[in-house]
């Protein structure tokens, strides 16, 4: 399943999937700061924790597990994100965010490799 393009464009759209997480959910909360502070504030504990937990797992570099990896990596990152939340935000460090979180970005990275896998199939073996 991971290819060399798997593995370097893997990392890159999971922080798309974080990223449009902290979109949306602005738009459904009436926050008076909704510039680029404020995303950063809300974006950065989680990439944060992700980034740490996918060290962790090894998601990006083990062909082994990859779908446990990727759950691992879901919940020890929202679990350390939810930690620098508390720790360098006004936030709660668990809440609400937790559990959306945890659903919302199991969908989309999960959703992506699925797709991922899916088109991978149907073009075939590649060729060199």
């Amino acid at each position: 399943m991971q290819s060399l393009w798997y593995r370097r464009i893997g990392p890159v759209i999971d922080t798309v999937c974080i990223a449009v997480f902290i979109m949306f959910g602005k738009d459904r909360h009436s926050y008076d700061n909704k510039g680029l502070t404020w995303f950063l504030t809300v974006f950065w504990p989680l990439a944060a924790g992700w980034l740490i937990a996918a060290l962790i797992t090894r998601v990006y570099t083990r062909d082994d597990r990859p779908w446990l990896r990727l759950l691992g990596t879901i919940v020890i990152g929202i679990g350390i994100g939810g930690v620098l939340r508390g720790v360098f935000t006004d936030r709660v460090p668990y809440s609400v965010f937790t559990v959306v979180a945890f659903l919302f970005l199991g969908l989309t990275t999960y959703g992506w490799r699925l797709i991922w896998m899916a088109v991978s199939r149907l073009r075939g073996p590649a060729t060199a």
